[in-house]
């Protein structure tokens, strides 16, 4: 009986391998090695023509197939990796294709040289360590939020000079305690500093969108994150104060914590019915 192609791997579609998740998973890992052999190749090359001598070819033969095994299988993790729940948007469909022709022009590198005449080679190795700065980039970008690489810079810039001291200082800033929390000015800050790097546009863990109203009022997969005027039945208050080793503990452990002021933050606003206004 003839059974339609798609059929075939439907169960693997929704039931997906353990190892091929650890496969995926492994990219950070894997994409290192291309990372680090791309400058080798580029030194080796170019540095004997500097020195007026002749490269040393076995070796850069050896680094330039390690290279593009590498890169091959960095590529095919990275795929595995964006195939999971979570990870959509620009940046995603940038990086993988960034990522993509990376692994493309090293295995085009490793074949170019083979030959006698170095010059393809150079070109082609040029062109994949050009590919591999924006590809890292958007990489570092996924893991670690957009602003990673130059929020520094942007802090350091943005720092207004401090004021002259005046002779009777004013009494400190703090709201009252009966105040209630806006979302604007206090709640968005929080999520933005501990959970909008893993739910965001381009990374939404758990199908959930910690950056826009709309998103933060559908929920995730689990459900809804707040139960307007009830902060002990909101996940986002709950699971914040899970303990850190809980699995259901969020944000993971390694990552920006919420202060006990700033779950307090969370409670007033919860309570005072989570209002976006």
């Amino acid at each position: 009986m003839h059974m339609p192609v798609s059929m075939l791997f439907s169960d693997a579609a929704s039931d997906p391998s353990p190892w091929l998740e650890v496969f995926g998973r492994a990219h950070p890992v894997l994409l290192h090695s291309p990372l680090g052999l791309l400058p080798a190749l580029l030194l080796l090359e170019f540095g004997a023509l500097l020195l007026r001598k002749e490269p040393p070819r076995g070796a850069i033969l050896a680094v330039a197939w390690l290279c593009a095994l590498s890169a091959a299988a960095a590529a095919a993790s990275g795929l595995v990796l964006a195939g999971e729940d979570g990870y959509s948007g620009d940046t995603v469909g940038q990086h993988k294709l960034l990522g993509l022709t990376l692994g493309g022009l090293c295995v085009l590198a490793a074949i170019l040289a083979l030959l006698a005449d170095r010059r393809a080679f150079r070109v082609v190795l040029v062109l994949a360590c050009g590919v591999m700065i924006p590809a890292g980039h958007l990489g570092g970008n996924l893991t670690h939020g957009a602003d990673f690489l130059f929020k520094p810079l942007a802090a350091k810039t943005a720092a207004p000079e401090k004021p002259a001291q005046p002779e009777h200082p004013a009494e400190p800033s703090t709201a009252p305690a009966d105040t209630v929390p806006t979302y604007a000015a206090q709640i968005v800050p929080i999520l933005e500093r501990t959970c909008t790097k893993c739910h965001n546009e381009d990374k939404q863990k758990g199908e959930l969108l910690l950056t826009t109203v709309d998103g933060i009022r559908a929920g995730g997969d689990n459900g809804p994150v707040f139960v307007a005027g009830k902060p002990d039945e909101s996940p986002l208050v709950q699971r914040c104060e899970l303990p850190l080793d809980d699995d259901d503990h969020m944000p993971p452990e390694g990552k920006p914590q919420p202060t006990a002021e700033e779950l307090a933050t969370l409670r007033a606003w919860i309570a005072a019915g989570a209002k976006f206004e």
